[in-house]
Formats: C-alpha cells, sequence, structure tokens
C-alpha cells in the first residue's frame, strides 16, 4: 500500500521539497511514518520518523535536506509496528545504500538469517532492509569491481514476494534503481529532471509524461535518460500523456478530498460516458460468445460489480453469470477455463488480490476485460479489453467518484446488451445513452444538492451510535454494502448490511430504541416488502432512516428521509442511491473530530494480500 517517491536532477535545486510534496500526495497511500534520503556531498543523509507527514515535516524540517537526487516514502506497516526504526528509507552497515519498497518481501526471515550469519546488523523489524543489505553483500562478495545495477539485479533474483523498489548508491550520486512486482510503479519524464512514483499525482505538477513500469521489469533513471529491462533484455520505454490537471488532484478549497470527490461526481460522470462506443460493443460481443461470466473486485469495487452481476443475470438467463470477492478465487478456480470470461473491476488497476486472481484466470484461459481509472495500470496490461472510468485522480481513501462511475460504466454496456439481445429497440436504446451521459450528471447533482444539508444534520442524530444496520431487497443490496462499508470505515461506527427480509432471523434480536436503521427503498416490488421490514424495526424502537422516491409509503413510517428523484432508468438507482450514504459517512466521521481521507488502519490501494 505504502508511497514512493523518487527524483533525480541536474538542475542545481534540492529535491527534497518535491519529494516531501509529492509524498503528501501519496499519503493516501498510508501514513502510519514517512522519511527521505537524499545524496549530498558523497554522503546520504535521512530524516524520517512516524506519524503523518506534516508532523514529520514540521518536526523535522523534510525540506531542509541539500542534495539532487533522493526518494521518499510514507508508510502502510506491514512488517514491525509504526516507529521510526521502522519507517523507511532504510540503510545497509555502511550507509552506502538506502532502499524504499512498497509490497511483501516473503523470503525476508530466511534471507535476514542469512545475512545476520555474514555479520549484519539490522536496525529495524521490516523486510524492506534486507533489500539494502543483499545489495552491500553482493558488491563486498564480488572479486572485482562490480557495478551497482549488476548487484541490483541479482538481489532481485533472490527476493520473493511483491515489490516497487527505489534505491541509492553514493558510487553513482545521479542514479536511481527500480524494480516492480504487483506493486504500482511509474516513471515520469523531463527533459532535466526524472521521476518514479506508486501514483501519477505524485509528480504531476511537473510532468504529465509517464511510463508504466511491468511486472519483472529493472530500470534505471538519471536526470537524462531512462534505462528498462527485463529478463536481460532492454526494453523500449512506452511513454503515454495523462490528461489531468495538478488542481484536480488538490482539494480546490474543500476541506477534506472526501467531500471534493463526492462533489466531482456529476463531472467524473459525464466524463465516463465519453468512451469510444466501439470499445463497448466489443465489451458486450465478448460478454455474449462467453460461455460463463465471472465478476471479480475487492472491497467498494465489488460492489460495484455486485451492481453489473444483478443486471446480467435479469438479460442474460441462458448464461451462468458469478461475483466472486478476488481474494477468495482459489474456491472458485473450477469456474477459470477458456470458456469463461472475467470482468475484473479495481479502481487503481494495482489490487494484488485482483491481480492475482486474473493471473490464474488467464493461465487458464480465460478472457479478461478490465475496469479501471488509472491508465496502463497492471490490471488493464493483463486484459484483452481495457476500459477507463474517466473520474480523474481519487486521493480520498474512501472512494467515491471511481464507485459510481464503475457503476455508470457497467450500466452503459448492461444497455448495449438489452439492445444486441433485443430487450430494447434502437429508438429506445438511442434514448437511454443519452440519457445516462445527460440526465445522470445532473440528478447526482440535484441530489447532492437537495440532502447534502440533511446529512449534516443527521451525522448529529447517529454520531454516537455505536451499531447501524442498511437493509435493501433485490438489486439494492449492493447499495446497502456500500453504504455500510462508507459509515464503517470513515466513521468507525459498526454498519451491518443485509437483505431486509433477513432482519427477523437474528439480527433484529440487537434493536433497540434509537438503533440506526437504513432503509434503502426504491418504489418498485419491493415497496410493500421492505415497508413491512421497517414496521418490524420500529416496533423494536429502530429509528428508521429511508432513501427513497417521493412517493414512497416508507416516508411517512420514518425518523428521517433522504428523496431521490425517479430514475429513468433502474440502471441509474445503485449511483444514485449510494450518494446520500457517501454523504451520510461523510459527515458523521466530520462531527466525530475524525479524519475522513485518513482512516484508521487503511490505505488506497491494497497491494498486499
Amino acid at each position: 500500500m505504502c508511497g514512493i517517491i523518487a527524483i533525480t536532477t541536474s538542475m542545481k535545486k534540492p529535491v527534497s521539497k518535491m519529494i516531501t510534496t509529492g509524498l503528501k500526495r501519496l499519503e493516501y497511500r498510508g501514513y502510519d511514518s514517512v522519511g527521505i534520503s537524499l545524496i549530498h556531498d558523497g554522503k546520504i543523509h535521512t530524516l524520517k520518523d512516524k506519524g503523518q507527514i506534516d508532523l514529520v515535516e514540521k518536526k523535522l524540517d523534510l525540506r531542509s535536506l541539500k542534495g539532487t537526487t533522493g526518494i521518499g516514502h510514507t508508510r502502510w506497516a506491514t512488517h514491525g509496528p509504526p516507529n521510526k526504526e521502522n519507517a523507511h528509507p532504510h540503510a545497509d552497515c555502511t550507509g552506502n545504500i538506502t532502499v524504499v519498497h512498497n509490497g511483501i518481501i516473503e523470503n525476508y526471515l530466511d534471507l535476514k538469517q542469512y545475512l545476520l550469519k555474514k555479520g549484519h546488523k539490522f536496525s529495524s523489524e521490516t523486510d524492506t532492509e534486507v533489500i539494502a543489505h543483499l545489495v552491500e553483500e553482493e558488491l563486498k562478495q564480488s572479486d572485482t569491481s562490480m557495478k551497482v545495477i549488476h548487484a541490483f539485479k541479482r538481489v532481485i533474483t533472490k527476493i520473493e514476494g511483491t515489490y516497487a523498489i527505489t534505491l541509492l548508491h553514493t558510487a553513482e550520486p545521479e542514479t536511481i534503481f527500480l524494480a516492480k512486482k504487483d506493486s504500482p510503479l511509474v516513471i515520469g519524464v523531463q527533459d532535466d529532471i526524472k521521476f518514479a512514483a506508486s501514483d501519477i499525482p505524485a509528480f504531476l505538477e511537473y510532468t504529465k509524461k509517464v511510463i508504466a513500469l511491468n511486472n519483472g521489469e529493472i530500470a534505471t533513471i538519471t536526470p537524462k535518460t531512462v534505462y528498462i529491462e527485463k529478463n536481460g533484455f532492454k526494453i523500449q520505454p512506452k511513454t503515454f500523456t495523462v490528461t489531468w490537471t495538478v488542481e484536480s488532484a488538490q482539494k480546490s478549497g474543500y476541506p477534506h478530498f472526501m467531500l471534493k470527490e463526492i462533489h466531482e461526481q456529476p463531472i467524473s460522470l459525464r466524463n465516463t460516458m465519453t468512451i469510444n462506443s466501439k470499445k463497448i460493443e466489443q465489451a458486450s460481443q465478448m460478454i455474449l460468445n462467453a460461455k460463463k461470466i465471472v465478476f471479480l473486485a475487492c472491497g467498494t469495487s465489488y460492489y460495484a460489480g455486485l451492481s453489473g452481476f444483478h443486471q446480467f443475470q435479469r438479460i442474460l438467463k441462458n448464461k451462468p453469470v458469478y461475483s466472486v470477492i478476488a481474494s477468495e478465487y482459489q474456491l472458485y478456480s473450477h469456474l477459470f477455463d477458456k470458456g469463461t470470461l472475467i470482468i475484473a473491476v479495481s479502481q487503481s488497476g494495482e489490487t494484488l488480490d485482483v491481480m492475482k486472481a486474473v493471473s490464474y484466470a488467464r493461465k487458464q484461459g480465460s478472457d479478461l476485460i478490465s475496469i479501471a481509472n488509472v491508465i496502463d495500470s497492471s490490471i488493464p496490461r493483463l486484459s484483452q479489453l481495457s476500459l477507463y472510468t474517466k473520474a480523474g485522480p481519487e486521493i480520498g481513501v474512501a472512494a467515491t467518484k471511481t464507485h459510481t462511475a464503475q457503476v455508470l460504466l457497467l450500466a452503459r454496456i448492461i444497455l448495449q446488451l438489452e439492445f444486441e439481445t433485443g430487450i430494447i429497440d434502437v429508438n429506445k436504446f438511442d434514448d437511454y445513452k443519452k440519457q445516462l451521459s445527460e440526465e445522470t450528471p445532473r440528478v447526482v447533482r440535484t441530489i447532492i444538492n437537495q440532502n447534502e444539508f440533511k446529512a449534516k444534520r443527521l451525522a448529529s442524530i447517529i454520531a454516537d451510535k455505536q451499531h447501524s444496520y442498511f437493509l435493501a431487497r433485490g438489486k439494492s443490496m449492493p447499495v446497502a454494502l456500500e453504504g455500510a462499508l462508507k459509515l464503517k470505515e470513515i466513521s468507525y461506527i459498526h454498519a451491518e448490511a443485509f437483505p431486509a427480509g433477513e432482519s427477523k432471523h437474528g439480527p433484529i434480536a440487537i434493536v433497540e430504541k434509537d438503533f440506526p436503521v437504513i432503509m434503502i427503498a426504491p418504489n418498485d416490488w419491493t415497496a410493500n416488502k421492505i415497508l413491512g421490514n421497517a414496521e418490524e424495526m420500529r416496533a423494536r424502537g429502530a429509528y428508521i432512516i429511508s432513501i427513497t422516491e417521493r412517493d414512497h409509503p416508507i416516508i411517512k413510517r420514518s425518523d428521517y428521509s433522504f428523496i431521490i428523484p425517479k430514475a429513468f432508468s433502474s440502471l441509474i438507482e445503485p449511483i444514485t442511491y449510494v450518494v446520500p450514504l457517501q454523504m451520510i459517512a461523510y459527515y458523521t466521521s466530520v462531527y466525530k473530530g475524525l479524519d475522513p481521507d485518513k482512516p484508521k488502519n487503511l490505505a488506497k490501494t491494497v497491494t498486499v494480500e
């Protein structure tokens, strides 16, 4: 999960300020500790400590370090608790090498024992530190003057696991050594300066020209050059240009990224619908030609995929459709064969659980469509067809605009399937396609404007509660699951979502006076049934909060209601009904004095298993 940035330049200006600023833009990836190392006057100088970047910067003055080549790291702890000793960067025994790493070195204990026997002294509990010592050992064991790159490559062959690595050595003070396997690492290119980072916003202020490293690639960057190789063969770098602006990766006056990204949803939805129609047609044909469909995703993206799953089942009545949590893929390994089409959904395109699952599926001969927000990220590169949401950078850990963009992109595919299978004619198809592009953003803007104050007020009512339920029926169940996830991950209120009919099979036992129960209640075939479930909860003293339409009878039986405009199609209900839940979670977190952008124990992109 951690955030990495590395910079080398031929300009005379120290890069410590740029590294610190870049780390701030990567803080959504982890904020347990932070550190930077720069080479200056032939020596490596390091500052690091436990805590968020602003606190460590205030304490240590990170920007004071001199040097034009350096690396930085913001940590989400895996090996060893968050403290100064375990903060990256990590050095070897000589102090000539320093390294930062995102991922997990699975065989680090064996490597550490080997190094201890060789006399190496360790100063941390991390797996990362073995990398620096291994490079030192390789150089020490060489009978000749081995170049650092050769030692680095030999070390990479010895480590097992996942990694994005940047390493400095005083012997080559303008060179940064890079390696990637299953953890994100991109290179930013400018004439007299080169960058490497976990994510593009880290260097977006300085360049929009990007090279995405592939698995197994080893690279070096200097102020003037980029060299990439794989398995000993030189790779010609493929540069692409990002369209994001610097402003889109900053708060733009909002108190938190999450609130900014909630308000950006009309724009991200409109942009997502500019996708090339031929790609949607290609996706539709791949789906229709497949023997079975498997959605693969984690967390919020899983709930987006679950919305698509329900609609696919409706349309593809004679084709098996499955929805699988990626970390559990081994339980469903029998599904992956040459007749299977995987639809992998991942905001970052780097989610390790999804990558593991799709890599296995591809080896079994399954085809792959990916839906991601980051161009040329790892999962799209494994795919026959890559579809991109155009939500722009999402910095808040709790996904909002990328989730609704994923749902909308799936809705566009579903609409194409309805047309291809004859469920709707060409006139309805054209009308609905226009509505998806124009009406959906407008409706979402209306929902935000009309319900934001209500969300603020409700936050003051539920903020002191310990537990809550989210109830729904049918195709609304993914909305309830996503709403519960949002509330628990940023307000730390226990939130449980389940089908409303299940409430009397156990969960209702803990309902008492003023217990918050949020009902997702579109005015469809579920209306009378969910009204009955609300009455059951009311009879036990529950505080009923309904997300519903203006004419739904549940309003009269609710203590608090959010009104959603009637949708032109059920395809967009998972978008319109989730927006108030995002705002409820955000304002509850803020009311409790928490930081919704940095929920404890979480990070934006999960690149560990």
